[in-house]
């Protein structure tokens, strides 16, 4: 595998009021990393300061109507979809969601709504969900964000805790 770094991306979602955890994560990622994301369901204000340099997205908890449903990024030749999910009916199907990604032609498509950390391949994109960085549901009962690493061949995926430290079981890498 080729090793040259093109970028890294955080990944947050679902942080369900918790300021603190988000300012902290952005505190600890900003000027280190090349894009910060939150999927939604902050339910913070959409003209909080705290979003200066964060692609955030709303969600079904976010009352505040300002929040972008979905929103398009490019970091050089990666192409990312980022949405909370709800809107596109993730908890039944996969359908609508893999056709958006399709439609804008995403590499990488980020969601949340679901607060399950997950990274999975749906023809040409890779959808992620960090989990939820305060309220974690299933199997894995660990309150989650995500690192991607992507690099010219493959993406590396960690998964971090609230401590900041790597939840090692989720750990994989994605061949591009």
């Amino acid at each position: 595998m080729a090793r040259e770094k093109y970028y890294t991306c955080v990944v947050m979602s679902d942080s369900h009021g918790d300021r603190a955890i988000v300012e902290e994560v952005k505190e600890r990622y900003m000027g280190q990393v090349d894009a910060l994301f939150h999927n939604g369901d902050s339910e913070l204000e959409a003209k909080d300061p705290l979003w200066d340099g964060i692609q955030v997205v709303g969600g079904n908890c976010d009352y505040d109507r300002a929040y972008p449903d979905q929103l398009v990024t490019t970091l050089g030749d990666v192409t990312i979809a980022q949405t909370h999910g709800h809107l596109y009916g993730i908890n039944f199907t996969w359908m609508r969601l893999d056709y958006w990604a399709e439609e804008v032609g995403a590499d990488i498509c980020l969601y949340g709504h679901l607060h399950v950390p997950d990274a999975t391949v749906r023809g040409k994109t890779l959808f992620v969900n960090p989990g939820s960085i305060r309220q974690p549901r299933g199997m894995i009962n660990e309150c989650l964000y995500a690192i991607l690493t992507i690099f010219e061949d493959h993406i590396h995926i960690e998964y971090c805790n609230r401590n900041h430290q790597v939840y090692a079981p989720l750990t994989k890498d994605i061949p591009r």
